[in-house]
Order: structure tokens, then C-alpha cells, then sequence
């Protein structure tokens, strides 16, 4: 399997090549490009996922779906984030982290904090936290992001870290709502249980208020799935925010 598998990817490497030759931009490259990553599924064994990319408008975002072990869907990540032409991928369902920038006022008022929320940015790169889907259950391979984020917060100990939670406008505004704090709660507790002082982490969920993209269709869903982490200078109002989340 592994053989066959590394002879398809190197047939689907060729013919991707030949097809941007040809196609910088437009459905025909992106149908190639859906092509390829469905039969990179297939050859790893992996036909339970399903690839897909945004028509309207066109996008070189793979979104993957399917019924599959956590571990299968950080593997179909992999594989086709790595195919050529493909910009990223993101699993359907699951949130993205995004590293927020910190407000200009922020900025201007102590450089440190830029500092600080560069080096979150950082430690995230292009990973992908990830959550069951309707649940705040964190899988393992988004905990292992969860310790580079803790490490890189613990020389930001003179700063407020602000946890927000981001859901896509389906189904219920009220239990999105819900589902964003619970998300948001569950990070701001990994955080916490890896050594960052809990008077200094607060969790607040959004639900859908907050989209980072507009339109329809499973790429916006999944780029408005997220967990923001802000760095932000510390003031009395948010250290008394999260004493009041500890229910002091």
C-alpha cells in the first residue's frame, strides 16, 4: 500500500504540474486540484474523507469532511495540505485557530504586547486547533498545540491573554452562543493547567456575532469556526474579568 501510494502521489504531482502550466486560476484548476486530493485519499486509504473546494468564489482552501478517527483527520490534513497548488486545508466542523493582531491602541500603548501576541502567532503557525464537532472536546493532537501556545505565553506574564470563541451562523444563534463558551472555556482551562496564571487568562464566547468571512458555503463555515488569542496590557477591568470567571 505504501508503495502504490507513493506511486499515485508522484502520478498526481506530475499532473498538477502539467495542470498549472496551463491554469493559474479558474474552475478547471480547482476541479484538478479536488481531483488530486481525492485520489491522495484514496491511495493512503482514506476513503472515508471527503475533499471539496469553494466554487463561489474559487479557493485553493481544501475543506475535508468525513466520519474519521482524530488521528486520520491530522493525517488528511497533511496529505493535502502538501499536494501543489493546494493553499491550505481545514477539516469541516473542527475550528481554526487564528492568532489575532492586537488592537493599534494596544500597540501604540506598549510594544511589548506586540512582541508577546508575535510570538502566540508564531507558535501557532499554520497548526489547527480542532474540536469534536458540537462539542468542546478537545482532540489530542490540538493539545499538543495547546503546549507550544502555553509556552509561548509564559513570557508574557505581565499581560492579559484574552480567549475567544467563534462559531459559523448555522443552526441556533443561542446555542452557538452556548457552544462558543464552552469552547472558549475549554482553552482558557488547557491554559491554565499548563502554568499560565489563571487571573490573567479570561474566555468569552461570541457565537456567531463576530464573522471573519461573508458568504455561504463550507470555507466561510470553517473560517468563522475559530479560537482568537489576544494579548492585550493588563488593566484592572480584565484582571477582575477573570477573577470573576474563577467565581471569586
Amino acid at each position: 500500500m505504501e508503495v502504490g501510494g507513493k506511486i499515485i502521489t508522484g502520478a498526481v504531482a506530475t499532473a498538477l504540474l502539467a495542470l498549472v502550466g496551463h491554469y493559474t486560476t479558474g474552475d478547471n484548476f480547482i476541479t484538478g486540484l479536488e481531483n488530486a486530493a481525492q485520489t491522495e485519499m484514496t491511495a493512503q486509504g482514506m476513503e472515508g474523507v471527503k475533499v471539496a473546494f469553494s466554487r463561489e468564489p474559487l479557493s485553493r482552501k481544501a475543506v475535508l469532511d468525513g466520519d474519521v478517527s482524530d488521528d486520520v483527520k491530522q493525517k488528511a490534513l497533511s496529505a493535502v495540505s502538501g499536494i501543489a497548488g493546494v493553499s491550505s486545508a481545514v477539516w469541516a466542523g473542527g475550528d481554526t485557530v487564528v492568532a489575532s493582531k492586537t488592537d493599534e491602541g494596544a500597540q501604540n500603548a506598549d510594544p511589548a504586547v506586540t512582541t508577546c501576541q508575535k510570538g502566540v502567532d508564531e507558535a501557532i503557525g499554520d497548526e489547527k486547533l480542532s474540536f469534536r464537532s458540537g462539542s468542546a472536546y478537545v482532540s489530542p493532537a490540538s493539545n499538543q498545540l495547546l503546549d507550544k501556545i502555553a509556552a509561548a505565553l509564559q513570557s508574557c506574564s505581565n499581560f492579559t491573554i484574552a480567549v475567544g470563541g467563534h462559531t459559523d451562523d448555522n443552526g441556533n444563534a443561542q446555542v452557538n452562543k452556548i457552544l462558543s463558551q464552552e469552547r472558549a472555556d475549554r482553552v482558557r482551562a488547557g491554559l491554565i493547567e499548563r502554568g499560565i496564571p489563571e487571573n490573567l487568562v479570561t474566555a468569552t464566547g461570541f457565537g456567531a456575532e463576530q464573522p471573519l468571512a461573508t458568504g455561504t458555503g463550507p470555507e466561510v463555515d470553517a473560517q468563522n469556526r475559530r479560537i482568537e488569542f489576544k494579548v492585550r496590557a493588563t488593566n484592572k477591568k480584565e484582571i477582575n474579568d477573570a477573577k470573576s470567571q474563577q467565581g471569586e
